[in-house]
């Protein structure tokens, strides 16, 4: 099982999981000129492509998902509980293309998903826990808080991507950003900030997680340096080494990622 990050920001998220036979995307929030040309430096196909996982129906996170489908076919996968919200913000799709899911496992392909709920300002957004044979992979961003239930799913991956969206001070700073935006943003249904993804990353390392990607940073207010000191520096005071014990890496706003093999 491998894992590219396409693009992840504010403005526009796309990650592949993929093994030689099923290849799938989670979310298709940037152009489908950007995905097509992405995924051939993969050496993918667009018309290969086995299904997006949707985590939610925000614009960032959906953009290309209809048009993937009207010209490729490609299956999309929402939770029963967004689909009246995600298709009203699809352009026409080919009939029968949605599946949902619920709370019980399903499959595509080489791979068995399982969805968890996570706090955000939708009617439903959803983390994932996708496992090919005894390896597990995990995949949440845009949640406001973190409860014991949803850290709890992270642990026993090989690779753990979690949102650390901004920078409080930042944040809190930024003149182009209303207070009522900022408090969205802070709030238990907005975005986790870099102090509390450092938290989480703590708890990750001592169950079991080696390899974390930082995601969703807003361009606004975070940059991937300031993430990442933050993460180490907090991991590093209280005896954790970021290098050795759990390693972290920035998931770029419109760079790839490297491709992450999980064995």
């Amino acid at each position: 099982m491998r894992f590219c990050s396409l693009a992840s920001s504010s403005k526009g998220n796309v990650s592949v999981v993929y093994t030689d036979n099923t290849k799938i995307l989670i979310d298709a929030g940037v152009s489908l000129a950007e995905i097509i040309a992405k995924l051939d430096a993969l050496s993918i196909k667009p018309e290969q492509l086995d299904g997006i996982l949707i985590t939610h129906e925000h614009g960032d996170h959906i953009r290309s998902v209809g048009a993937l489908n009207r010209k490729y076919g490609t299956r999309i996968y929402c939770h029963i509980d967004a689909y009246a919200s995600l298709i009203t913000k699809l352009n026409k799709i080919r009939p029968n293309s949605i599946f949902t899911f619920s709370n019980t496992a399903f499959a595509i392909g080489d791979f068995r998903i399982e969805s968890f709920k996570i706090p955000h300002d939708v009617p439903c957004c959803c983390g994932f826990n996708i496992y090919n044979n005894a390896r597990k992979i995990t995949f949440a961003t845009d949640l406001g808080c973190i409860s014991e239930d949803i850290i709890s799913r992270f642990y026993d991956s090989k690779l753990v991507v979690l949102e650390s969206n901004h920078d409080e001070a930042m944040l809190m700073s930024n003149p182009k950003y209303s207070l009522s935006l900022k408090q969205r943003i802070k709030g238990d249904q907005g975005h986790l900030s870099n102090v509390v993804a450092s938290k989480v990353v703590s708890r990750l390392a001592v169950n079991n997680v080696k390899q974390v990607i930082l995601a969703h940073l807003s361009e606004e207010n975070n940059t991937p340096s300031l993430c990442y000191k933050t993460v180490c520096d907090y991991l590093t005071a209280i005896g954790i080494n970021p290098e050795t014990n759990i390693k972290i890496y920035v998931a770029q706003a419109h760079d790839m990622s490297p491709i992450f093999h999980i064995v």
